[in-house]
């Protein structure tokens, strides 16, 4: 695009992230997890793990939870804890005497094979671990201040909390508001910044309640949740030199960042509870955990980009495994291609503790379904994250599957019969939905296909009768409008008791990363996301200017640049091709069509458009992404000779 300077003027306030990175190199699958050392906590009779901290008498830790985990810089971590609770503690949860909302220790412990040692807890008294964010504890009014995130920008650290109003059944509470505490004396005080807040709504529901803050290319991500473990995941970012100016804060829309919380839509599908996001650099992925409390487990995703597409649920750890686990905070040095170290709590005994797990590769990494083989299936009613309409379950090791032990099944005398799961997608995408299904002899009513969620429109199926061997159903779909989709398979029992069985489902997104690429979801003459503009751009909607479809996007000006972009998510270090059709006025002598880095950065590769172009035709670029997990297409020219035009449709970004 040539000259910078005025596009470096305004580039830093307009990107916009685009899903990516499907079939990304160094996804991977969680095995073999072990419980390393106690963290927290003294060590009960019986005991053998290590316990370095002895957190009950060096600093009045009896009974914890949470244990969040980041670098801090200087060669330390952060460790930050939960309700806190001393001398008179009940011993069974948390309860009792001494009680503290929150409790913070730093460590340099990078050996983490042996324990996780402390180098000390911030203290307000000798030998008393110090409460850090002060809370009412009025049931009805402020319970406590739980803080579910931390992350360091420079010298200076940063929380995110939640203000509980109150707590409800297991699994459930209820918050005021969430937001922002700071310190700029190595974590001694903090301060709640009045401003930085989400406040929750009055049914509760507000989805910016509880976080995991991730920094990457000059954003800290903040991946939330609701109140509560039974929420999506949501997400939005910030510069990082503005985490206490809401007002900085862009919201995932599904396809690009907006101004508006209201426009939020998931990135990934709950039962969610008690976030960690890290980047693991030797797999170039983005990991996630949660407790999913309908799977009874803590699972891991993991994507190439923050914003996704990220991967199924990957079962982490059982609370048939570790009775009462409900978190897993992963250690940001305790991560390689092959091992992760993570805090995770247990109900009983209420304290914290190291486990390892080791990281095996998977080869299903662009599979967006989680359980796609029904293997670790638990004997549950819900039998999350399928869900049943009419009847059906799971073979169990009944020797039926078409791969592994396990297959799911539903089986009706009557109506309709289904499994079913919810899945992210970006809008107005193509799609590519596979499973295999095997029937009764009397089945002549089957279905397997993707529908809008909640029982929407049907957005692509492949009807199927009586299937007596395995067999393969492929079904392609758009998107359309929708953020989620639900992916079913299933039987009309017209003929008395039918069955069908499921096995090996699989969804994954299509080639092109662009989002809109050809212009025609946009809703007026004025670009939204995820297209952006700059100068004078915008869209020609139904006008008879495009080259395919109804509409194109313009840039027209008589004098500085003017450009149309979007934010595109990538592979690092992976080779890219950009493809698409652009028009000129005969004045225009100083085009250019390409893709650079985010944030003013350097120029991946560009075509540069020295001649009027009469009609449509095609511009290639082809670039490396180098480092980064995102980059920026665009499309535009400099008015030097006057009134000046460009336009531009059917774009495309794929990886070669």
């Amino acid at each position: 695009m040539g000259r910078t300077t005025t596009w470096k003027r305004v580039v830093a306030v307009q990107a916009v992230w685009l899903l990516g990175g499907a079939g990304t190199a160094g996804a991977v699958t969680p095995t073999n997890v072990t419980k390393v050392a106690r963290v927290t906590g003294a060590t009960p009779a019986g005991e053998l793990l290590p316990n370095p901290n002895q957190t009950h008498t060096n600093y009045e830790v009896y009974g914890t939870d949470l244990g969040i985990v980041w670098d801090k810089g200087g060669g330390e971590v952060f460790v930050l804890f939960g309700d806190t609770f001393g001398v008179g503690w009940c011993g069974d949860g948390g309860c009792g005497g001494g009680w503290r909302s929150n409790v913070l220790a730093r460590s340099a412990d990078a050996t983490l094979s042996n324990g996780l040692t402390f180098t000390t807890m911030v203290q307000d008294r000798t030998r008393h671990a110090k409460e850090i964010l002060p809370s009412k504890k009025v049931n009805n009014d402020e319970m406590t201040v739980i803080p579910t995130a931390g992350v360091t920008v420079g010298s200076r650290h940063y929380i995110h909390y939640m203000s509980v109003h109150h707590w409800g059944d297991p699994g459930q509470w209820f918050t005021n508001h969430a937001g922002i505490a700071y310190s700029d004396d190595n974590g001694q005080n903090w301060v709640k910044h009045p401003s930085a807040r989400w406040a929750n709504n009055a049914a509760w529901t507000n989805p910016f309640q509880m976080a995991a803050m991730v920094k990457n290319g000059g954003f800290v991500y903040l991946f939330t949740t609701p109140n509560g473990r039974f929420g999506n995941v949501h997400l939005a970012r910030a510069p990082e030199g503005a985490l206490l100016d809401i007002n900085a804060y862009r919201y995932w829309d599904g396809s690009g960042w907006s101004t508006s919380q209201a426009a939020a839509r998931p990135v990934a599908i709950g039962v969610a509870g008690e976030l960690s996001v890290v980047y693991n650099a030797a797999l170039g992925r983005f990991l996630m955990t949660y407790l999913n409390e309908h799977r009874q487990a803590v699972v891991l995703r993991d994507a190439g980009t923050p914003t996704g597409p990220w991967s199924g649920e990957k079962v982490l750890a059982t609370g048939a495994a570790f009775p009462g686990i409900y978190n897993a905070f992963i250690h940001p040095w305790g991560q390689s291609a092959t091992e992760l170290y993570f805090i995770s709590s247990q109900w009983t005994p209420y304290n914290t503790f190291l486990l390892r797990a080791s990281l095996a590769a998977d080869t299903q990494g662009d599979n967006l379904l989680s359980e796609p083989g029904f293997e670790t299936q638990a004997a549950t009613p819900t039998m999350a994250p399928w869900y049943l309409a009419g009847g059906g379950g799971i073979d169990r090791a009944q020797g039926q599957a078409r791969t592994g032990q396990d297959n799911g099944f539903v089986r009706g005398g009557s109506g309709w019969n289904a499994l079913k799961q919810n899945v992210v997608v970006q809008p107005h995408t193509d799609y590519t939905l596979k499973g295999w299904l095997r029937t009764s002899s009397n089945n002549a009513a089957g279905y397997f296909g993707a529908r809008a969620a909640g029982n929407g429109p049907v957005l692509g199926e492949a009807p199927f009768g009586a299937l007596a061997a395995w067999t393969e159903r492929t079904v392609t779909f758009n998107s359309g409008a929708n953020t989620v989709v639900e992916v079913y398979g299933g039987v009309w029992a017209d003929a008395g008791d039918t069955w069908a069985q499921l096995d090996d489902v699989s969804l994954a997104r299509g080639a092109n990363l662009v989002a809109q690429g050809g212009f025609e979801q946009q809703p007026s003459g004025t670009a939204t996301s995820p297209w952006y503009t700059l100068g004078k751009a915008g869209i020609d909607r139904g006008l008879g200017f495009a080259r395919t479809g109804a509409n194109n996007a313009w840039v027209r000006n008589n004098t500085g640049w003017n450009a149309i972009k979007q934010e595109v998510a990538v592979t690092p270090h992976t080779r890219y091709t950009l493809t698409g059709w652009v028009k000129t006025s005969a004045n225009q002598d100083d085009g250019y069509f390409g893709a650079r880095v985010l944030n003013n950065g350097p120029i991946l590769n560009e075509a540069h458009l020295t001649q009027a172009l009469g009609n449509y035709t095609l511009q290639s670029v082809s670039f490396d992404s180098g480092p980064n997990h995102a980059v920026e297409v665009y499309a535009g020219t400099w008015a030097n000779t006057g009134d000046t035009w460009l336009q531009v449709d059917d774009v495309a970004v794929t990886r070669n």
